[in-house]
């Protein structure tokens, strides 16, 4: 059975009032998706009996999984760490990730992962042969379906047998289909294990959760990887980490990064940047190894695929920004207009307002975060020449604008709402515009 280890600016300009819209998301150039592929496996859990299963004694035991570059098993017995000098060490925070424990028959295992954000607030990310064997070859020729693992607990922050934000129980198991179906499928070596409340609450409402970064490229500076590795040197009992400069392994495409942890890091998050202490961007998940050489760890960058998992895994899917129904009313002429420069801009960005009004001096910008919600004045902009540009900067989220007369000037007169939504997406190291149109993201919370 094979087993593993376990917003660059968008250039924008004012053409004769004309807002730029930013370009948006586009499919990985290089792997691309396959239209006709079947989707993720959804796999439905029992939650009975899981936490009576994981004693202290089972958790010590608990088996690491390990794959080597190629994809192959990895023995759990193998000590000792390549040679090499990256290191790791335990840091503080980082409260949204922790290990993961599932178990094949009588046998149980160890995995690292991560807490994802999404309106449900229940779900880890891993590695996918943390959740499935993956799908390995027969004697004879072809592919045998890989193996289902179960009794999934999910316990953040694990620390020396001390569980601090408590042991969250499995009720979803959900991998791409490429995974358990096909052989050598590493590149969708990905998984998601959807969590039940706690106490009455979420896991994301106790522990934060980590936004989703996908088709970034494989060369990053400052990246974080996580993971509790429990094979020699390490025993698995606290968090280790490793920060440096991802490069990209030419052969597959994937990210490595210099880093000794063993199996038991398999699934744990690599952090493209940091939101809080204890959450950030996760690009990639740990999947496999080096067994000699250099100590390195190697994941595929999540592509254009995540959001087809993440959208699975998920009780509900919900569209990341609203629509605006902005039509005017039949017979009204519209003295007031507000325009924007782009309707979606990345993290830390910047972006124009740009208003337009016939025979107006002064109108008053207002904003508000839900379609809904209430009008909020920003202040009072200066019209000259028929036209005024108000530079905005706002947190991640969508936003309304519009623009209205002053009292005194046509009273209650306003635009049509404008909605400009900002992505929580980091910059990315390779600033072209092939790859910033290409990139996205989901927000962390924390």
């Amino acid at each position: 059975m094979r087993r593993a280890l376990g917003v660059g600016g968008v250039a924008a300009a004012l053409v004769a009032g004309v807002p730029v819209v930013a370009p948006g998301a586009a499919a990985d150039p290089a792997r691309p998706g396959d239209p006709t592929a079947p989707g993720p496996v959804v796999r439905l859990l029992s939650p009975a009996g899981v936490r009576d299963y994981w004693t202290p004694k089972r958790m010590r035991e608990a088996v690491p999984l390990d794959l080597d570059p190629s994809g192959a098993t990895v023995p759990a017995s193998t000590p000792g760490t390549p040679a090499g000098r990256a290191s790791a060490q335990a840091t503080p925070g980082l409260r949204s990730t922790g290990k993961l424990f599932f178990r094949d028959g009588a046998t149980a295992y160890v995995c690292s992962a991560a807490a994802v954000n999404t309106p449900e607030r229940n779900l880890v990310v891993t590695a996918g042969h943390c959740v499935n064997s993956g799908g390995t070859r027969v004697l004879l020729g072809g592919c045998r379906e890989g193996v289902d693992y179960s009794d999934f607990l999910f316990v953040p922050a694990y620390d020396q047998g001390a569980r601090p934000y408590g042991t969250w129980v499995g009720t979803a198991a959900v991998t791409p289909s490429e995974w358990p179906q096909q052989c050598d499928a590493v590149a969708r070596d990905q998984g998601m294990i959807r969590v039940a409340p706690l106490g009455g609450r979420n896991l994301v409402d106790v522990v934060g959760g980590n936004g989703l970064a996908w088709n970034y490229p494989a060369r990053e500076d400052g990246v974080r990887v996580v993971g509790w590795p429990a094979q020699a040197p390490y025993d698995g009992e606290s968090r280790q980490e490793c920060t440096g400069s991802t490069t990209l392994l030419q052969q597959t495409g994937d990210a490595q990064i210099a880093c000794p942890m063993t199996g038991g890091a398999s699934g744990g998050p690599w952090l493209l940047r940091m939101a809080s202490a204890d959450t950030g961007f996760i690009f990639a998940v740990t999947s496999r190894r080096t067994t000699s050489g250099p100590a390195l760890l190697l994941a595929t960058p999540f592509d254009s695929s995540i959001e087809a998992l993440l959208a699975a895994a998920r009780t509900a899917a919900r569209p990341v920004a609203a629509r605006v129904d902005a039509r005017p009313k039949k017979g009204r002429k519209q003295r007031v207009r507000l325009a924007a420069s782009a309707t979606t801009v990345g993290y830390g960005e910047a972006f124009q307002l740009v208003a337009s009004t016939r025979r107006v001096r002064k109108v008053v910008l207002q904003v508000r975060t839900s379609r809904p919600g209430r009008w909020q004045r920003i202040g009072v902009v200066k019209v000259r020449g028929g036209g005024a540009v108000v530079d905005q900067a706002a947190a991640p989220g969508t936003r309304w604008y519009r623009i209205k007369v002053k009292k005194g000037q046509r009273r209650g007169k306003h635009s049509k709402p404008v909605a400009v939504t900002v992505l929580p997406c980091p910059l990315p190291l390779d600033r072209s515009p092939a790859v910033v149109s290409a990139t996205r993201c989901t927000s962390p919370v924390g």
